[in-house]
């Protein structure tokens, strides 16, 4: 099973990856395929926590995917 097939995207997610990064919402699962999980170290850089129960996956160009479990909640670009 590919990443992309385990994380299941709110419309809320969708909506805000359309106006922080892209206005055709496929490239959100070429994103999540090359997102990672934060270190945390690469937290304490980026001066963000994630709440209890979600953590942050980001991609190389410093956009942040913020996962609660399975479910990708929203999506943001880091240093905004």
């Amino acid at each position: 099973m590919s990443k992309t097939q385990q994380y299941r995207i709110t419309q809320h997610a969708a909506q805000r990856y359309r106006q922080r990064r892209c206005r055709h919402p496929l490239y959100m699962p070429a994103d999540l395929s090359r997102a990672r999980p934060a270190t945390k170290g690469r937290l304490r850089k980026i001066g963000r926590w994630p709440r209890s129960g979600q953590r942050l996956l980001l991609t190389q160009d410093g956009f942040a995917f913020v996962a609660a479990g399975a479910v990708i909640v929203t999506c943001f670009q880091l240093g905004a």
